[in-house]
């Protein structure tokens, strides 16, 4: 018997860059063990697709009762679950449609924060309306508090998470000599310990002012203290890929004592990263890689008036400012205060996708024979 005509498809979707990040390794991993595998993406994931030299197709929007993009008909379907519903509603009619057609789906989480928002509709009477068979919530902090905000238990599955699960090899394996170049910093003097990171997040286009700060006003407060604290200070500001950066440019040009560099998709967060050993921000996923990276960390919250989304701050293991005080960004010394086990469990999720598409692995590899 051919093994191609015994392949399980498995169709992928994000239009979302976090989502494109926590989906890249289930995408190899599956690509690894014979699986047929269907990527389709839109927006900023594309972009990651490509860099990361994952074979994609790229589609629009999908809408409700569209079938599967490509006329794909799938085995089972993996899916970010990243976009918030005011701004894109795909992957919830995605799980939709397939459960229309009888297949199955999955949902990656990549971030412990924004949990009913990710599965409800816009409206107050769609909370948690869409939601896909299965939810891997990445681990018990997710599992916890995600139950606490009504979800079903038996959809809740904990697989860890396959994009920071690789973050420190990664790592390791990048130099600052080949990031300069691509900053024109002077190599000379660059010292990432004199260098601060500021990683910024769309907080203003996604939740308008809702949690009592944005990244302008955060950006703003951050610079205030660097430029009382150390004159000629070097700081290299991360933009999201869906920042604008005439905004920050503007702010930036307040502070002209400061060395500021931006960098949007230049550079790769963990690219970033090798340049700076204290690192800044409100949300952003980056802060817990450099969390498991061993750098310091801050989280700049002020005059919040929500809950803490970030999950690092949340539970207390690194800094989070949430006022308008005085501090001194040069200050703070690595903080790693426990592990964080984001160890992404292979096995357990190859056995769980065997089971719900039917395969036996061993089986088919002795027929190929």
């Amino acid at each position: 018997m051919n093994l191609a005509h015994s392949m399980k498809k498995v169709l992928f979707f994000t239009c979302e860059p976090g989502g494109a990040e926590a989906l890249i390794p289930v995408i190899r991993l599956l690509q690894k063990n014979d699986y047929g595998v269907y990527v389709f993406a839109y927006g900023h994931a594309c972009e990651r697709f490509k860099k990361n030299e994952i074979p994609f197709v790229e589609i629009g929007p999908i809408g409700k009762q569209h079938g599967f993009p490509g006329n794909a008909g799938p085995d089972f379907v993996i899916t970010s679950a990243a976009s918030l519903p005011a701004k894109d509603m795909s992957e919830k009619f995605l799980w939709e449609n397939a459960r229309g057609a009888g297949i199955e789906t999955l949902a990656f989480n990549d971030q412990w924060q924004n949990y009913a928002a990710r599965f409800s509709g816009c409206s107050e009477d769609e909370r948690l309306k869409y939601l896909p068979d299965y939810i891997n919530c990445i681990d018990d902090i997710g599992k916890a508090e995600m139950l606490e905000e009504g979800f079903p238990q038996e959809k809740l599955l904990t697989f860890g998470h396959p994009y920071l699960a690789g973050v420190r090899k990664a790592f390791s394996s990048i130099t600052i000599a080949e990031i300069l170049p691509l900053l024109d910093t002077g190599t000379s003097e660059f010292r990432s310990e004199d260098t601060l990171l500021f990683v910024s997040e769309p907080l203003l286009e996604n939740f308008e002012n809702s949690r009592g700060y944005n990244q302008y006003t955060v950006l703003d407060h951050f610079l205030k203290n660097v430029q009382r604290s150390r004159r000629n200070a070097r700081v290299i500001i991360k933009l999201h890929p869906k920042d604008r950066g005439e905004r920050f440019r503007e702010i930036a040009s307040l502070f002209s004592d400061i060395r500021i560099h931006f960098v949007q998709n230049e550079l790769s967060s963990l690219e970033c990263l090798v340049l700076a050993d204290r690192v800044f921000g409100m949300t952003s996923i980056m802060l817990i890689e450099a969390y498991l990276l061993g750098k310091s960390v801050v989280s700049l919250q002020p005059c919040l008036v929500a809950e803490d989304p970030l999950v690092l701050s949340r539970h207390r293991l690194i800094s989070c400012i949430t006022d308008l005080a005085d501090f001194d960004p040069f200050s703070f010394a690595s903080n790693r205060k426990a592990a964080f086990n984001v160890t992404f469990n292979e096995s357990e999720f190859l056995e769980f996708l065997a089971e719900k598409v039917g395969r036996n692995p061993l089986a088919e590899r002795q027929r190929s024979l």
